[in-house]
């Protein structure tokens, strides 16, 4: 137990979360684009622990490391230094084939939504199906169902270029919700609706 000051300024207990809550831990993490003089270092010595259930939320200026903690948290980018654990992966010395393993317990939704021009809706959604076994009708139906709750069940068949701005973000996140990941990681999610 620890005690946390409350917004009426009293304090309260608080639940210290087991090790078997947390799903994202960081020690010591660092890393830097570049090399030799072109060298810049954007993450410091950063330390996280996230437990099962927070909703997180980063701020800072443009270029202070927040998409590079999403894309290594993500298993998008390779670890350089210090030591980092996701849903239980070790991504300190992961390789590729367990970075893959992990990206698939994972919905990522991009600042820009990276949809393919030359795929429809449901065709872009439905790629992300194919990392959860299953019929091809039953990725139809999840990809289906997931474009018409975010309000796109008309447009499934439409091309990005067919689409609005909100509209092709929808799509994205439709694609990071589809599976029913464990973990979303969202880098600007919203800038476009």
């Amino acid at each position: 137990m620890s005690t946390s000051l409350s917004s009426t300024g009293m304090y309260r207990a608080v639940s210290l979360p087991s090790d078997a809550d947390v799903v994202i831990r960081a020690h010591d993490l660092n890393y830097a684009y570049g090399d030799g003089e072109t060298r810049t270092q954007v993450l410091f010595d950063n330390n996280l622990e996230i437990s099962r259930g927070e909703v997180v939320i980063m701020t800072g200026p443009s270029g202070s490391g927040k998409s590079t903690l999403l894309t290594l948290i993500g298993a998008l980018r390779k670890m350089q230094d210090g030591v980092l654990e996701v849903l239980g992966h070790d991504l300190t010395n992961a390789d590729g084939g367990g970075q893959v393993e992990l990206r698939k317990r994972i919905g990522f939704i991009f600042q820009q939504h990276n949809l393919f021009s030359s795929l429809s809706a449901i065709e872009n959604v439905r790629m992300a199906t194919a990392l959860k076994a299953g019929s091809v009708k039953d990725m139809n139906a999840r990809s289906i169902e997931i474009l018409t709750r975010l309000g796109l069940g008309e447009r499934i068949s439409y091309r990005p270029a067919e689409l609005s701005g909100g509209q092709k973000q929808r799509v994205a996140i439709a694609r990071a919700l589809v599976n029913q990941p464990y973990m979303v990681l969202a880098d600007e999610p919203t800038a476009s609706l």
